[in-house]
Formats: C-alpha cells, structure tokens, sequence
C-alpha cells in the first residue's frame, strides 16, 4: 500500500451544493457526485430529472452545508423526490 485511503465505494449518488464539495468528495468516494451549484438547481429541469431518477432507481444522499441555503436546497430536493 502506498498510504492513502482507500476510497469509499457507494452505489447512490452524492448530491452536493457546490463544485468544491465535489472536489473535497472525489477523494475520498467512488461513485457518482452531482453537484446543485447552490440555487441553480431550481432551473435546471434536466438535473432535477436525474436527481428524480436516481433517487427512484438506487436511493441518494444528500450533503449539504447546515446553513440556511444547505437546509432550503435539501428541503427543495426532498421535497421532489417521492
């Protein structure tokens, strides 16, 4: 082994606010990460639909920030998934 961590092998995707929470991420999973770019996501009806689809098909997770655009943007997603 050369020292690092292995990474994390995840099967639902990661769903996360900005492109630095997905760079942060990369390292450290092996899977799928999509990115909200914070409000955007609102208008982004291609993303929102694979967002719907994962979440229909595998599960996913959600990390977003505990301030109130994290709580408000995760609300929104949990709000448009069955």
């Amino acid at each position: 082994m050369n020292g690092a961590p292995d990474r994390i092998k995840l099967t639902m995707p990661v769903i996360v606010e900005g492109k630095y929470d997905k760079i942060k991420l990369v390292s450290l999973i092996d899977g799928i990460i999509i990115t909200t770019d914070g409000f955007a996501i609102y208008k982004n009806k291609q993303k929102m639909a694979l967002i719907r689809r994962y979440a229909r098909e595998t599960g996913i997770i959600i990390l977003t920030d505990s301030d109130g655009a994290g709580k408000v943007i995760r609300s929104r997603i949990a709000g448009m998934i069955p």
